[in-house]
C-alpha cells in the first residue's frame, strides 16, 4: 500500500518540564498617613466580601460541555460522493446517542467498534500531534473507545520534529533539536513501558518504508555545512543490525538535498541544483534505479517532479497523498494544491480500468490522513476543519457504499490499520 511518507517523531522518557515561576511585585505607597491606612483596611474587607460573592456565584453556575462532545456519531451514512457509476447512492442516517468524550479519549462510539461498523475487524493506530504533545492511540474493534498507548511532552523537547509511524504502527520516530534520530517502540497496551533508542546523528530528513515494518531511511548531514551528506537505511526491528550507508551526495543538507520516500524500489531523493531541482531513485543495494525501470510506474508531475502514477488521474493533477488497497484493486488519492482555494477532494479509482469509483470533499475541511483496512473493504480518512477545530474519522464501506463518521477530539496526522490478533 505505497503512499508518500509523512514525516513525524518523538522523544526519550523521563524528561520533565520545569515549573513556571510567576513573580508578583507588590505595589508600595510612600504616604504613611493613618487615614489612608483605614481606607485600605475597609477596601480590603470589601474586597473579601466581593470575592466571596463571586466565588459562590461560580459554584452555582453549571459547567457546560465542549461542543465536540455533543456531536453525534453518524453510523451507516452513505458516502457524500459524486459516484462515476450509474448506481444511485441511498442515504440512511442513524444517530445513536454519543457518549461524552473525555479529554484523554480521542474517539468513543458507545459500543464495540465492530458493532457500530459491521464487517470492520481491524485495529486502528493513529498519531496525533497537538501543540503540547505527541500521542499514539489504538482502537481495538472490540472496544468502544480509543486508548492512549504513547505520549511525549513536546514542550519539554522544544524543537523536535515528528517523523511518523512505521508501516505496522508499532514504532514512532522523531528528530530531536540537535539532529538525533530517535525511534520509540509503542507498547501493546496502556501502562506498558516503551523502548527508545537513538539510531542516527545530524539527521536532515527521514522516511519510514511504505510497506515494510521497521524499515527506516534517513539522510545524515556532515558536521561541516559544506561537506557531503550520506543516505542510510536500517532495519530497526533487528537489534543486531547496523545502519547501512547507501549513497554519499556531493551536496550538503544546507545546499538542498532531502529524502522524499522509501519504497521497495528504493529511496526517492530530491536535490536543488542552482535554481532547478532534480530527483534520483537509489535502490536498496545503493545503485541508481532508472525511473522507467521502477516496479511501480512513475510519471512526471505538474512541477516536473516524479511521482507514482495514479490510474484515472492526469499528470497535471496535484496529488498530495496516495493509498493503495492491499489487494491492489483500488487506489485512493488526495487531489489538492496548497496554494489553491478549491476544496481538496479524495478520489477512489479502479486500478485496472482507471474508472473513478467515488469522489468526496467537504467545504471548509481538509483531508489530512487516510488508510485502507487490511481486507481492502474500508477506506479510512480524516476530515478536519481548521477554523472550527473540529473533525472526524470517516470509514467508507466499499461493499455497502456507506460511511460512518466518528468525531475526533484532536487532529490526526497518520492512520495505520492491521488485522486484530
Amino acid at each position: 500500500m505505497p503512499r508518500p511518507a509523512r514525516t513525524v517523531s518523538l522523544d526519550s522518557w523521563g524528561q520533565s518540564v520545569p515549573d513556571s515561576r510567576i513573580r508578583i511585585d507588590p505595589e508600595f505607597d510612600a504616604r504613611p498617613d493613618n487615614e489612608r491606612g483605614r481606607r485600605t483596611a475597609w477596601f480590603a474587607i470589601a474586597g473579601l466580601v466581593i470575592a466571596a460573592v463571586i466565588f459562590g456565584w461560580f459554584l452555582a453556575v453549571p459547567v457546560g460541555t465542549d461542543p465536540i462532545d455533543q456531536e453525534a456519531v453518524a453510523a451507516g451514512t452513505s458516502l457524500a460522493t459524486v459516484p462515476t457509476t450509474e448506481a444511485t447512492v441511498v442515504e440512511a442516517v442513524v444517530e445513536p446517542h454519543p457518549p461524552v468524550l473525555q479529554s484523554s479519549t480521542m474517539a468513543d462510539v458507545g459500543s464495540a467498534l465492530s458493532d457500530v461498523i459491521p464487517g470492520f475487524t481491524d485495529e486502528i493506530t493513529m498519531l496525533a500531534t497537538p501543540p503540547e504533545s505527541f500521542k499514539v492511540v489504538r482502537w481495538s474493534p472490540s472496544e468502544a473507545a480509543t486508548e492512549l498507548v504513547f505520549s511525549l511532552d513536546r514542550i519539554a523537547e522544544y524543537g523536535c520534529l515528528p517523523e511518523g509511524l512505521d508501516a505496522s504502527g508499532s514504532r514512532f520516530a522523531r528528530t530531536r533539536r540537535d539532529g538525533t534520530l530517535m525511534v520509540h517502540s509503542i507498547a501493546d497496551a496502556p501502562g506498558e513501558s516503551a523502548k527508545s533508542e537513538s539510531v542516527g546523528l545530524n539527521v536532515g530528513s527521514v522516511a519510514w518504508h511504505e510497506t515494510v515494518p521497521g524499515s527506516l531511511a534517513w539522510i545524515s548531514c556532515a558536521r561541516s555545512e559544506s561537506s557531503p551528506s550520506t543516505l542510510y537505511s536500517l532495519d530497526v526491528s533487528d537489534l543486531t543490525a547496523e545502519p547501512v550507508p547507501l549513497w554519499t551526495f556531493d551536496q550538503s543538507c544546507s545546499d538542498g538535498v532531502w529524502l522524499e520516500s522509501w519504497t521497495n524500489d528504493g529511496a526517492l531523493v530530491g536535490s536543488l541544483l542552482k535554481e532547478s531541482s532534480e530527483q534520483i531513485l537509489i535502490g536498496p543495494d545503493g545503485k541508481i534505479v532508472p525511473f522507467h525501470a521502477a516496479s511501480q510506474p512513475l510519471v512526471t508531475g505538474a512541477e516536473h517532479e516524479y511521482r507514482l502514477a495514479v490510474p484515472g488521474l492526469g499528470i497535471d493533477e496535484p496529488v498530495g497523498d496516495v493509498a493503495w488497497a492491499p489487494d491492489g484493486t483500488l487506489v485512493a488519492a488526495i487531489v489538492d494544491e496548497f496554494w489553491d482555494t478549491d476544496v481538496p477532494r479524495l478520489c477512489v479509482m479502479d486500478v485496472e480500468t482507471g474508472q473513478q469509483i467515488a469522489e468526496v470533499s467537504e467545504h471548509g475541511s481538509d483531508i489530512i490522513a487516510m488508510a485502507w483496512s487490511s481486507d481492502s473493504r474500508f477506506l479510512l480518512y480524516e476530515l478536519w476543519n481548521f477554523d472550527s477545530e473540529r473533525g472526524g474519522l470517516v470509514m467508507y464501506d466499499m461493499v455497502t457504499n456507506t460511511t460512518t463518521r466518528v468525531p475526533l477530539a484532536e487532529i490526526v496526522d497518520e492512520i495505520r490499520t492491521s488485522a486484530a490478533s
